[in-house]
């Protein structure tokens, strides 16, 4: 929103960065609250890695602050050529670190801290500059709701680009901090796609690249330090940015750091807790819980259908009991529509159209058993039962990868009791229906809890 200029202050006879509203006599009074917000915000901080403000007001109408004139380029600039040396981006970012902790420790959170943003001295250290969406603690002044999104796609921390701007706080620029390390080495962004919403969809829900794999140069150690910061949960990330520095300077002076990189079994159970979309399902835990039962009766009555072995009774019994499954399926849903019909997202969207995919494939499985059914080879119902057990695994193993990581553990039950099942085919269904119930009901308690929380 701002335009710079190189000036002149005459009073001191210096060079100066001024900077102005873009818009002009024209910019909405939103415009100038955000200009005075960077100009105060930027004003309190006295710290060497930072431009100072030495001024702000207007005249003639036009709004200004005077910074403090920075000679070098920015990080941006100096990336066109690719990555920095590690250890060189390592130092600067040591500067940009202990820069960003000095402004949090006096209330402000930067929220747009990119390459642009930081320039250079000629001596090479780093000053951090543009806040112009920077947050003032004490004074809570955000300028902005919830649901609006504040900040560059490549650079912003995954709560940030989700406008969930109650959870923006100093964390958001450690993100940053790691964002920023990881362009210095490899010479782009974590996250980058063809436009912008792509990019954040990204940060959402992608994990960046190894930094290794992008360049070999760049010393295990810096790599931790890098993905540390940009820990999908910020519980998960450094506790503060003077933390960042604090590692920052072990690995250049050659030290070890406080943090270790993951190893697979790290890495398992970070898959296992990781979780998407609990917001926009959170309401449908009662409708899971009635789908539990449903699943659980349906296959009680299978069970029964087929407990005296074959030849079974008339096949209209087994018809009438998945017809019946079906129809109190579908009257739950229509039920609880409210709960997904009114506000139905792409979330909820895909859900329904995994789960839809699962009972039509299944109904195929039968179908076709049925239709291959001949004198010479008779149906058995329970020889169907294996194979449903590998589409519900197959299903589970896409919701682990699209909602929550536990559902993992789920596909591989299912895909376990396939293998067990032709032991004994005559509890197929109770061990079918059992497993189910148990899945349902454990992703609708977690979501009846989640929903709990939000209230409270």
């Amino acid at each position: 929103m701002g335009v710079v200029y190189k000036a002149r202050q005459t009073t001191l006879g210096r060079i100066v960065a001024l900077k102005m509203i873009l818009a002009g006599q024209l910019a909405s009074e939103l415009d100038v609250r955000r200009f005075y917000n960077e100009a105060e915000a930027a004003g309190k901080l006295d710290h060497p890695g930072i431009v100072p403000v030495h001024a702000f007001g207007q005249h003639d109408g036009q709004h200004f602050f005077s910074m403090g004139y920075v000679a070098g380029p920015s990080l941006a600039d100096c990336l066109t050529d690719g990555p920095l040396a590690p250890g060189h981006a390592a130092e600067i970012m040591i500067g940009i670190s202990r820069a960003i902790a000095y402004a949090h420790a006096r209330g402000v959170i930067h929220r747009d801290l990119k390459p642009a943003n930081v320039l250079l001295e000629p001596d090479g250290s780093p000053r951090v500059t543009d806040f112009g969406l920077a947050r003032r603690v004490e004074v809570d002044e955000r300028l902005t709701t919830t649901g609006q999104i504040l900040g560059t796609p490549g650079f912003m921390a995954p709560e940030q680009a989700a406008g969930r701007l109650e959870e923006v706080n100093e964390s958001a620029d450690v993100y940053a901090l790691g964002a920023v390390l990881y362009a210095l080495v490899t010479g782009r962004p974590p996250f980058q796609a063809d436009n912008p919403l792509d990019t954040m969809i990204q940060v959402l829900e992608g994990d960046p690249a190894p930094v290794r794999l992008l360049n070999p140069k760049v010393e295990a150690d810096l790599e931790t330090i890098c993905l540390k910061c940009l820990e999908k949960d910020p519980e998960h990330r450094y506790p503060s940015a003077a933390a960042v520095a604090e590692d920052l300077t072990r690995y250049v002076e050659g030290e070890s750091i406080s943090v270790k990189s993951l190893n697979v079994v790290d890495r398992m159970v970070r898959v296992l807790h990781r979780s998407k979309h609990d917001i926009d399902l959170r309401t449908w835990s009662t409708m899971l819980f009635w789908f539990a039962g449903i699943t659980l009766l349906s296959e009680i009555g299978i069970y029964i259908y087929t407990l005296g072995g074959p030849p079974y009774p008339p096949r209209q019994w087994a018809i009438a009991i998945r017809i019946t499954q079906v129809i109190s399926m579908g009257l739950v849903l229509w039920s609880c529509r409210a709960s997904w019909l009114v506000s139905t997202g792409a979330a909820q969207r895909q859900m329904l159209s995994i789960w839809i995919g699962f009972l039509v494939a299944s109904y195929l499985v039968i179908g076709v058993a049925i239709l291959s059914a001949s004198p010479q080879y008779p149906l058995d119902e329970l020889r169907v039962y294996p194979y449903l057990a590998i589409i519900s695994g197959l299903t589970y193993f896409v919701m682990g990868s699209s909602y929550w990581g536990q559902c993992y553990l789920c596909a591989v039950l299912f895909f376990g009791l396939a293998l067990v099942m032709p032991s004994n085919l005559a509890v197929a269904p109770l061990e079918f229906g059992l497993l189910w119930a148990v899945c349902l009901t454990a992703i609708a308690m977690r979501l009846r809890q989640l929903s709990s929380a939000s209230t409270d």
